[in-house]
């Protein structure tokens, strides 16, 4: 094992842990001065005017779960995708398998009205 092959990454380590830890640091170490100005709640240079513990819709939190589902999912494409040609026919046959998989839940998620808003 080369050390000069995992130095770069190394370097890359220590600096982002660095970088946190000041910032870190820094956060702890200035003065506290609240005031209620402060402490309003604040979003897009816009007052709220609803209650912040208000209750979403269903459809909000399906929605979001298929992001992150599909998302993932086609997050396991791009390593398949690098050593398709090393692997050949096992990994093309793994590649439309899978796809398989994703267009039978959009399809069944499709027909179930899931991506549509009430």
């Amino acid at each position: 094992m080369d050390l000069g092959t995992w130095l770069p990454l190394l370097i890359y380590i220590v600096l982002g842990a660095g970088v946190a830890g000041a910032l870190f640091s820094l956060s702890l170490i200035g003065r506290r001065r609240p005031n209620p100005v402060k402490a309003l709640p604040f979003e897009s240079g816009i007052l709220t005017v609803q209650p912040a513990r208000q209750r979403f819709s269903i459809d909000f939190y399906l929605t979001a779960m298929l992001f992150i589902v599909f998302d993932i999912e086609l997050a396991f494409l791009y390593p398949l995708a690098v050593v398709l040609r090393e692997f050949g026919t096992v990994a093309v046959v793994e590649l439309v398998i899978f796809m398989a998989v994703l267009t039978a839940a959009l399809v069944y998620i499709w027909r179930k009205r899931a991506l549509e808003w009430h």
